[in-house]
This record gives C-alpha cells, structure tokens and sequence, in this order.
C-alpha cells in the first residue's frame, strides 16, 4: 500500500458518515415498516417506539419480503372461511 492510500485510508477512518436526520435532530426510525394484509404495521428495529410511516424511510407490504409473510396466508385462510 503507498503513502498516499494509507494517508487517504485514516482520512476516510476519521471521517464518519453521519444520518442527516441524526444531526438535524429531526425524529424518525433507521428501520424499515412493514405493512401487514390486516393492516396491521410492524417496524423490524426493536426499539422502534413510533409506527408512523412519516418516521420510516423505507416502508413496505410483507408481501415483498422474500418468502412471504404469515399473515397473507392466514387472512387469506379467513376470507374462504367466511
């Protein structure tokens, strides 16, 4: 490794990203919502206190999730039954 990476690698090192929202003290969540088929809403971070999706910049139906959710099968499973 040359000087110069090494001297570019301690300034990226130093130098530490930082959440706009974080340092403009602005209130919101770094985890994502999932909207569930019931309408019901879950946040994937466990210490997520507030579901509003304003809060959350990525939100989603659980339907994307890779593998599906639960809940579509069971609501699905509600509606043949009635």
């Amino acid at each position: 490794m040359s000087s110069f990476s090494r001297e570019v690698a301690v300034m990226i090192a130093e130098r530490q990203i930082q959440c706009a929202d974080c340092v403009s003290d602005v209130d919101h969540c770094h985890d994502s919502l999932l909207r569930h088929a019931d309408g019901s809403l879950e946040c994937t971070g466990v210490n997520c206190v507030d579901l509003a999706s304003s809060r959350h910049a990525l939100s989603i139906d659980c339907t994307e999730l890779q593998g599906g959710c639960g809940c579509v099968d069971a609501t699905r499973d509600e509606l043949l039954a009635s």
